[in-house]
């Protein structure tokens, strides 16, 4: 399109330096041409990086030949990692063309037996958007109580109770968001009185060209990466007793990854030629064409999304003492809550929107006398005025619009979670081992949602009324009356994939290891577990044109109108609308919970197991929604009057 513009430019310029002699009386009458040319070339890329490593530990080191007296731990960690990346292009492109030209008045007026008058206005809108946004959040947080205590004597442990609150968060928003308006009006008054508008020769020319190019590329990439520790780890070991006290922790853990693409293109094109040659004696060309009339209007618009979202979870809230003791063993209760949350939220969109207006009018022709027709080529005395191209072509009008819109939308989310509760405590004792109850909790969630849709919203409406003759002898007598030809081609490819995967191994375990020479005595075990894996993939495409063509022909007036001894008419309107979608969808929703309860007792006197109550609720979902949704519309409207010869 830019070679065809530059030859249209090059074939201008040729025109503006050609002899003076066509400004005169049997030369050209007038020319005008308007060029504009905007072009927009916009690239920002952005990157966050947040790593944090963050350690609450608690880890004295004790050895004694007497006792070893423990006082409770207390440790709260909060730990906030994230990453934030906002990258926009906004480009606004207005452009207005206005050319006016009037040739003639008394005398002879533009380009007596010449060319009458000449436009042209050339618009090209070129927009180059490019966005790359980037957002990484690394955390590795851990908040452990590891004692290691050595004693001749007894150990008493004190009360540990630890919350972690653990955030990694990375979020992407890249938006390409281009408008542009390309107004231009041209109107063409070409005579006046006498002899007016090329007699002889050609009466107008007017073409008003119009071009709007927009490439939108975004792409997004937002990746959490959290490893969250809250661990009781004490080593115990005495030639005494062991007294433990209960173990409570709190871990919260959340890792969430998002990011939104998002591309939106509006492009307005209005063109309005209006055209009128001739008004007194010899109007319009006589013996010559009379008018000409070009309205071209191409939008291309290309919009390219991507985005990706990946969210890896590892959560580990454990208990695990290991004691060893030439006495007894006394075990507090252990109650441990997690939540883990891991969530890849993906969200992709084009949405492309072009309304092209185009309105043609011609008026050939008015009522007077004057153009020296011959009467005896249509047997008529030729008293009345010859109006429209006599013995010529009456008038030409071609309105052509072109709009493509080619859309293509990933996205892909992908949540990974390992969510480990776990009571694992290991004990060996010369004499009795008393295990206090053990109550875990886990709640555990992994998402992953992409949602990506194309709307590309196509509007066209052209309008073309053509008005030749009046008088009696009008639009062409002799020679074609008058010419029309609608062109209308909208083209929408839309392309849209997404994928959603959520894998999670979400365990909750109690799983004592207890070695005796006396009695092994187990409290009760009570553990819930909530564990959800999601993956859901919407994906959509949604294209919209609507085609409103108008051809109005009014032909002759008087006697013999509308190319009397030749074609009185022609109209031609086209309409083509070719829509492609093409969606794919997958969501993939992989699930491994276990919630189990394995004591490992070896005792030589008796074991006493308490009750085991367990409750499990374990939901694995994946859901895929993909439609294509395409309307077209086509209007088309033809309406011809030729009328009756009267001898």
């Amino acid at each position: 399109m830019k070679a065809k513009l530059l030859s249209v430019a090059v074939v201008l310029a040729a025109l503006a330096l050609a002899p003076s002699a066509l400004a005169d009386s049997g030369g050209a009458g007038g020319f005008q041409a308007g060029a504009q040319s905007a072009s927009t070339g916009q690239a920002a890329l952005g990157a966050a990086v947040s790593n944090q490593n963050a350690v609450n530990a608690n880890v004295p080191v004790s050895v004694a030949g007497g006792n070893v007296a423990s006082g409770p731990s207390s440790a709260t960690q909060a730990a906030t990692s994230s990453a934030t990346t906002d990258v926009s292009n906004k480009a606004k492109t207005d452009q207005d063309q206005n050319l006016r030209q009037n040739i003639g008045g008394s005398g002879c007026y533009a380009g007596c037996g010449g060319a009458g008058g000449f436009q042209a206005g050339i618009q090209n809108a070129n927009t180059s958007q490019l966005a790359a946004g980037l957002a990484s959040s690394h955390q590795n947080a851990v908040n452990a109580n590891v004692p290691v205590s050595i004693a001749g004597g007894n150990v008493n442990s004190g009360p540990s109770s630890a919350t972690q609150n653990a955030s990694s968060s990375a979020t992407t928003d890249v938006s390409n968001k281009a408008k542009t308006d390309q107004d231009q009006h041209l109107s063409q008054n070409i005579g006046g009185s006498t002899c007016r508008l090329g007699c002889g020769g050609a009466g107008g020319f007017q073409a008003g060209i119009q071009d709007a190019q927009t490439e939108q590329l975004a792409v997004g990439v937002a990746k959490s990466d959290q490893n969250a520790v809250n661990a009781n780890v004490p080593v115990s070991v005495a030639g005494g007793n062991i007294y433990s006290g209960p173990s409570s922790a709190t871990q919260n853990a959340t890792s969430t990854a998002t990011t939104d693409v998002s591309n939106k293109a509006k492009t307005d094109q209005d063109q309005h030629l209006s055209q009128n040659i001739g008004g007194g004696s010899c109007l319009a060309g006589c013996g010559g064409a009379g008018g000409f009339q070009l309205g071209v209007q191409k939008a291309s618009t290309e919009q390219a999304a991507i985005g990706i979202a990946k969210s890896d979870q590892n959560a580990v809230n454990a208990n695990v003492p290991v004691s060893v003791a030439g006495g007894n063993i006394y075990s507090g209760p252990s109650s441990a809550t997690q939540n883990a949350t891991s969530t890849a939220t993906t969200d992709v969109s084009n949405k492309a929107k072009t309304d092209q207006d185009q309105s043609l009018r011609q008026n050939i022709g008015g009522k007077n006398r004057g153009c020296g027709c011959e009467s005896s080529k249509d047997g008529r005395d030729g008293k009345d005025a010859c109006l429209a191209g006599c013995g010529g072509a009456g008038g030409f009008q071609l309105g052509v619009q072109k709009a493509s819109t080619e859309q293509a939308a990933i996205g892909i989310a992908k949540s990974d979670q390992n969510a480990v509760n776990s009571n694992t405590p290991v004990s060996v004792a010369g004499g009795n081992i008393y295990s206090g109850p053990s109550s875990a909790t886990q709640n555990a969630t992994s998402t992953a949602t992409t949602d990506v849709s194309n709307k590309a919203k196509t509007d066209q409406d052209q309008h073309l009324s053509q008005n030749i003759g009046g008088g009696s002898c009008l639009a062409g007598c002799g020679g074609a009356g008058g010419f029309q030809v609608g062109v209308q081609k909208a083209e929408t490819n839309q392309w849209a994939l997404g994928i959603a995967a959520s894998n999670q191994n979400a365990v909750n375990a109690n799983a004592p290891t207890a070695v005796a020479g006396g009695n092994v005595s187990s409290g009760p075990s009570s553990a819930t577990q909530n564990a959800t894996s999601t993956a859901t993939t919407d994906v959509s495409n949604k294209a919209k044109t609507d085609q409103d063509q108008s051809l109005h022909q009014n032909i002759g007036g008087g006697s013999c109108l509308a190319g009397c001894g030749g074609p009185g008419g022609f109209q031609l309107g086209a309409q083509f609308a070719e829509t492609n979608q093409w969606a794919a969808g997958a969501a993939f929703s992989n699930q491994n919970a276990v919630n189990s309860n394995t004591p490992n007792a070896t005792a030589g006197g008796n074991i006493y197991s308490g009750p085991s109550s367990a409750t499990q609720r374990a939901t694995s979902s994946a859901d895929t929604d993909v439609s294509n949704r395409a309307k077209t519309d086509q209007n088309q409207w033809q309406h011809q009057q030729l009328p009756i010869w009267k001898i």
